[in-house]
């Protein structure tokens, strides 16, 4: 689960209560993979964006998006990716800025609070059917 606030990106993993932040570049790459972007083109927009090589910027992308698929908040795309739609992404207007890698910020502070959502506890129906408890064991 995901949502944007003010450019920065919340990321929840619902399973483990955990719960992450992309602000800045990370959250124009987040805002890439939403748009189904392959990494080449996050890079070449970032690389429009900021002063900063693409070999930098390139190095520093891969990196989140191996420590996004670590943390089980994205999954690769095997084979042919060509009948993805991408959106364009938006090149900020003005000056080009400084280059910053993204940083992916882990929150774990709130996970048993997070883990208590009646949400979790549903039957295959979803919410507010609740699960039935097992009584076999």
């Amino acid at each position: 689960m995901h949502e944007t606030i003010e450019g920065e990106v919340i990321l929840i993993d619902l399973d483990t209560g955990t719960y992450y932040s992309l602000r800045e570049t990370g959250a124009e790459v987040w805002q890439g993979i939403q748009a189904g972007a392959e990494t080449t083109h996050i890079v070449d927009t970032l690389t429009a964006s900021y002063e900063g090589s693409a070999d930098e910027i390139g190095s520093a992308v891969a990196d989140l998006l191996e420590e996004l698929t670590r943390e089980g908040l994205i999954e690769p795309v095997d084979g042919d990716t060509s009948a993805v739609e991408t959106r364009d992404l938006p090149v900020p207007v003005g000056g080009r800025g400084p280059f910053q890698a993204p940083v992916l910020e882990k929150h774990t502070d709130m996970q048993d609070l997070i883990l208590l959502d009646p949400v979790h506890e549903v039957d295959a129906r979803g919410w507010p059917h609740a699960a039935q408890a097992d009584s076999s064991a």
